[in-house]
């Protein structure tokens, strides 16, 4: 007999709500993005002056390894879950749900994490306390209760995350403040690894307090992974290696490259680049979590509303890219963060930082059209995506990493960054009905953001400015030019983008609100 979840949790919602709850939930996860953001870059920026270029590339590769390892275990799990969840939690299918829930434990304990831990013990050399530690709290423990995250997206819960935003913060600033205590105390990437991967555990753990508790008690009791709906597997195999394809690609997994093909130097200064224009574009990173549960729910529920989900998703991710990009990248790439905060030794980072940054502010920009893919089940487009791209980035990588190092791998992740992008633009666009020049209008505003960063920085060449106020004059006018040129071509946010946005602020923020969104409002 179906044990009921309260209205609240399970109740059947309608395209409005939604598209409110997406709101909702991307206002509250950039919120604790702005917080978190600084504390990660500052942690950051620690490791890399205690690990130095060797160690801090050492522990970009022990990351992405085992990030790759269990992406392949995981073979497209969480996005069915999140996918066939969401549908069935909106239309209030709440036996459905749990089902899922149930089956999908009893998946990752008796098949994901038996492979994942011989796969860790034959694959990483670190110290065998460490080692132990790793698999008990990095393998272990998230397989058992890792559908707790999961269910947050499937609740969507995520919309009015107080709560939600809280469990980020408190989990965020327990790994990092374990993460500083082991490279000070340990001074080494193996220990600052296993420090990550023990503590991460806790936000884990902390996310089934926030859940309903009936999908709680499907949570803690797996059963054996055989009660899934029809079509789970079909949609989860292909979408997951289509994601853990894509995560090759859009991903800093160059430094596998540069680990086998070119100097430890080489992949630091790589995983340094790559890290410090991935904080710089967070914020709009943001933007996706939230709108694929929200988006898969509005594909059952209001269909007819999809298109302007669509437009709206990508007018605004582009508009934050923009000022991210002419206020923060030039300042960060080339005067500031990289020679003096970082150390000297990493100088030749600078550059590639903001060749990363730009590509990257492209890619973000266009992400949430991923959560657009998805809500469709397009395995097949995503697959072909991705495929295509990392063909392009490892035959690039092969070919230019033993040549050139450094920009062989920056080379590489931008060919197949952007060649994912424009096949999934293209597709959802298409399957849309909507114009090269409308989708191209939505995105403007991070183009416009781009040359504004190349013009602000032409601006301050052959000065004798100290580089601090280099910088600040390069993103003073860089932000000038992307506001006046939103202007000019009339892109950004519509007013009824704006509205949306400031109806589900609460009440104390929606006149600052409505005065800066203002600034980007066409």
């Amino acid at each position: 007999m179906s044990q009921p979840v309260p209205p609240e949790e399970s109740g059947t919602l309608d395209g409005a709500q939604l598209q409110d709850r997406a709101v909702r939930g991307v206002a509250w996860t950039m919120i604790h993005t702005v917080v978190s953001v600084p504390i990660a870059f500052a942690v950051n920026l620690l490791l890399a002056r205690v690990l130095e270029p060797e160690g801090y590339g050492r522990l970009a590769f022990l990351t992405t390894l085992i990030g790759i390892a269990g992406g392949i275990l995981a073979l497209g799990l969480s996005s069915a879950m999140i996918q066939f969840g969401a549908k069935a939690h909106a239309s209030g299918r709440t036996d459905e749900v749990r089902g899922i829930l149930s089956s999908s434990q009893g998946f990752r304990l008796l098949v994901v994490a038996p492979v994942l831990t011989l796969l860790v013990i034959a694959l990483v050399d670190v110290p065998t306390a460490l080692l132990i530690l790793a698999i008990v709290f990095g393998v272990w423990v998230p397989a058992a209760l890792d559908g707790g995250p999961i269910t947050l997206f499937i609740e969507n819960k995520t919309d009015r995350s107080l709560e939600h935003g809280r469990i980020a913060m408190v989990s965020g600033l327990v790994v990092q403040a374990g993460v500083v205590a082991a490279a000070l105390w340990a001074g080494t990437a193996d220990a600052v690894w296993a420090a990550r991967v023990v503590l991460s555990a806790a936000g884990i753990a902390l996310a089934l307090l926030s859940i309903a508790p009936a999908y709680r008690r499907a949570v803690l009791r797996p059963r054996l992974p055989r009660h899934f709906p029809a079509g789970f597997w079909r949609f989860a195999l292909p979408t997951g290696i289509a994601g853990l394809i894509g995560e090759l690609v859009v991903s800093r997994t160059e430094v596998l490259f540069l680990n086998w093909l070119s100097t430890p130097t080489a992949v630091g200064l790589f995983a340094l680049a790559f890290g410090v224009s991935s904080h710089i574009f967070a914020p709009a990173q943001a933007l996706t979590g939230p709108l694929i549960p929200a988006i898969a729910g509005l594909r059952e529920v209001g269909l007819d509303k999809v298109a302007t989900a669509f437009g709206r998703a990508l007018r605004a991710s582009s508009t934050v890219v923009a000022l991210l990009t002419a206020a923060a990248l030039r300042h960060c790439a080339l005067t500031v963060l990289v020679p003096v905060l970082y150390g000297h030794e990493y100088t030749d980072a600078a550059p590639a930082v903001l060749a990363l940054g730009v590509i990257g502010g492209l890619a973000v920009a266009s992400g949430p059209v991923s959560a657009f893919v998805l809500a469709r089940l397009s395995a097949r487009v995503f697959l072909i995506a991705n495929l295509c791209a990392l063909a392009i980035d490892v035959a690039l990588a092969l070919a230019l990493i033993p040549a050139f190092g450094l920009w062989g791998a920056v080379i590489a992740n931008a060919a197949g960054t952007l060649t994912r992008l424009f096949i999934l633009v293209g597709s959802e666009a298409r399957d849309l009905r909507l114009t090269f020049a409308a989708t191209a209008a939505m995105v403007m505003p991070a183009l416009v953001g781009g040359a504004a960063c190349l013009l602000g920085w032409s601006a301050t060449l052959g000065t004798s400015l100290a580089p601090i106020v280099e910088a600040c004059l390069a993103s003073l006018v860089a932000l000038a030019l992307v506001l006046l040129g939103m202007r000019v071509t009339r892109s950004g946010l519509s007013p009824a983008d704006t509205q949306t946005i400031v109806r589900v602020l609460p009440a104390r923020l929606t006149r600052t609100a409505r005065m800066a969104l203002s600034l980007v409002t066409r």
